[in-house]
């Protein structure tokens, strides 16, 4: 989801979830509360812009993740105070804890790149983010690429 406008950060969840929710047939509302009892924990704000919001669904029956690009930057309580304009969320299934961790730590690995997160801002097609991601993974550490990889084709649909 490239370019959306942004009304702040319950817009941007309601409007992930939605998306999510068109994929995984899981209500949208039970992925939106998901999210939001998540960000009551803490913002899951990471820093220079990104976010990466996650939650465990019940219901849901394997993990599925977007990115979402904003139009324009959010506040989002991130640590660095700085708002957020790119979402990379995470649903997972309640109850499924094995490798949860392990592949946020993945995710966080090669988000962390301010080149492409930088890279990220400028794209205007999915296709062209499909290309900034899959270069990204192919130079980030192999540890990070396993899982990664091969699951940035669904990422933006």
């Amino acid at each position: 989801m490239l370019g959306v406008p942004a009304g702040g950060g319950r817009a941007v969840l309601q409007a992930i979830s939605s998306h999510l929710a068109q994929r995984t047939r899981v209500p949208a509302s039970v992925i939106l509360d998901g999210l939001l009892e998540r960000e009551a924990l803490g913002s899951t704000g990471f820093g220079e812009g990104f976010a990466l919001p996650h939650a465990f669904i019940l219901g849901l029956i394997t993990p599925a993740k977007v990115l979402v690009t904003l139009r324009e930057p959010i506040e989002f309580n991130a640590p660095d105070d700085e708002p957020v304009d790119i979402f990379l969320a995470v649903i997972w299934p309640y109850g499924q804890h094995e490798g949860f961790l392990q592949y946020l730590s993945k995710l966080c690995r090669v988000f962390r790149s301010k080149k492409l997160l930088a890279a990220l801002r400028g794209v205007r097609s999915e296709t062209e983010a499909l290309i900034v991601l899959s270069a990204a993974v192919c130079t980030t550490a192999p540890s990070a690429q396993s899982s990664v990889t091969a699951s940035y084709g669904p990422l933006l649909r």
